[in-house]
């Protein structure tokens, strides 16, 4: 008996879901309607990285060659690539929109909370790119990409993925039996790229779900500091957060542990919970004068053992110490111009290993060992962040080849809403028949893994539109 064909025969309501979207996204004020034609490439788009996982224009060209009047992949790109350039389209204002729209479709209760309130993460991420300074061609004129900027590279262990510049000592004057010279401080390797900073509500299950991002270039004329532009995100987060009726509990890793974010956050009543480096000072009735964090969290007896949840690298056996504490902020410099909070900083010590401690700065009560795990569980959410990069980029989030500072923008920012889209639909009731479909045919390839997530979710999409390419797109332009 031959068996039937496993297929999506529900993908009509994932475009059902998309379409709703857009409706809910209209209604919003300041919505700018963009021209009926630049609105269906953008949906053209967000179905090509849908589909095939990717933002490589000549990927996705063929993913909607069928779609378009141009006759072939390189001609669809060239028209994909006006329209991330040069078209008249507010992805940077529609976007948003769209994904409060979408956050819209989700159960309230998927939202992890802690004392009633959403968890909000907020990260930034790197895209290193190869320079570009000069091209192929004989005179060096290829077009480079625009505004490339410095970006750190990323650390596996001891070794680094790009080649690191050398430190040599120098060597000391001749004496008997000098003392050893101290090892001079390690430089930070970098390389060229592009920095984007991403904000969302993180989902029970440690899913993120993108609110707002914007991206950063050391190089770019009019981006003069990447605090400001977190700063920016962070914001605009909150604010489509209290659209959404959540107040919420900014969470974030130490390269925004600054004590200006902090000061300002609890000046404007925000929760927080964000490591720090203990190597800031602070003013407590023991040292009015200040001290080193580090010093004054030393001095405090253990509060007992906590787990603290690392993510893929496992959990470690913790010693906690609390203090509450001090910090001031002063952009002048003039010792009597400063603004200061006060914050609980809760210190977890590991029992076995050379880890170094982590060390939260907090406006949540760590009266009791309760109070101190939950302050660490909430920071143990912002994996969730690291999650969501690890499936973007899955899908091509920093390998992207067009050079225009708008187009890459704009390509972002449709890697978010295909994202965000995903997450509801892996989550949503009246999707459920389209998952169990999925499910089917990622177990007839043998490729579905433990559960459908996301990724699979879009993997099994994939697989379906090679087959089904007109079906595609009756539903989803239509």
């Amino acid at each position: 008996m031959r068996h039937a064909p496993v297929a999506l025969r529900e993908r009509g309501r994932l475009a059902a879901l998309f379409h709703t979207v857009l409706r809910q996204a209209r209604r919003q004020p300041g919505w700018q309607e963009p021209d009926r034609r630049t609105t269906r490439t953008w949906r053209q788009v967000v179905l090509g990285v849908l589909v095939t996982h990717s933002t490589r224009l000549v990927t996705v060209s063929q993913a909607v060659l069928g779609q378009r009047a141009a006759q072939s992949v390189k001609a669809v790109a060239m028209g994909l690539a006006y329209f991330l350039t040069v078209a008249d389209f507010p992805a940077a204002t529609l976007s948003p929109q769209v994904l409060e729209a979408t956050a819209r479709q989700r159960d309230p209760a998927q939202v992890a909370t802690y004392r009633g309130k959403a968890v909000l993460a907020i990260d930034p991420t790197d895209y290193p790119k190869r320079s570009r300074g000069r091209g192929r061609s004989k005179d060096g004129t290829a077009r480079p990409m625009e505004h490339i900027g410095r970006v750190r590279t990323r650390q596996t262990g001891s070794k680094t993925t790009t080649r690191t510049r050398r430190t040599v000592a120098a060597k000391p004057a001749p004496a008997a039996k000098p003392a050893p010279a101290a090892k001079p401080a390690p430089r930070v390797a970098t390389t060229t790229g592009y920095v984007d900073v991403w904000a969302g509500v993180v989902l029970t299950g440690k899913q993120f779900f993108p609110l707002a991002r914007q991206l950063f270039s050391n190089a770019h004329p009019d981006l003069t500091s990447q605090n400001r532009v977190e700063e920016a995100v962070l914001a605009a987060a909150l604010a489509r957060l209290e659209h959404l009726g959540w107040a919420a509990i900014v969470v974030a890793d130490r390269g925004l542990g600054r004590k200006e974010l902090l000061v300002t956050l609890v000046t404007q009543g925000r929760d927080l919970d964000i490591r720090v480096d203990p190597d800031i000072t602070v003013y407590t009735t023991a040292h009015p004068d200040g001290a080193l964090l580090a010093d004054v969290l030393a001095a405090q007896p253990a509060g007992g053992e906590v787990l603290w949840d690392r993510g893929q690298e496992g959990t470690l056996r913790c010693q906690a110490h609390t203090v509450t504490a001090t910090i001031r902020f002063s952009r002048s410099g003039r010792q009597a111009d400063y603004q200061e909070a006060t914050l609980n900083f809760v210190q977890l010590v590991p029992c076995d290993g050379p880890t170094d401690p982590l060390v939260l700065a907090t406006t949540l009560p760590t009266e009791t060992l309760a109070d101190i795990k939950g302050v660490v569980r909430v920071y143990s959410f912002r994996w969730a962040v690291e999650t969501g990069f690890e499936t973007m980029k899955g899908w091509g989030l920093g390998r992207f080849m067009v050079r225009k500072w708008q187009a890459i923008d704009r390509l972002l920012w449709t890697v978010a809403v295909a994202y965000a889209l995903l997450v509801v639909a892996v989550r949503d009731g009246p999707l459920a028949i389209l998952r169990a479909q999925a499910v089917a045919l990622l177990n007839r390839w043998a490729v579905l893994g433990r559960r459908l997530t996301v990724g699979k979710l879009a993997e099994a999409i994939g697989l379906d539109h090679q087959r089904h390419r007109r079906a595609w797109a009756t539903v989803w332009l239509t």
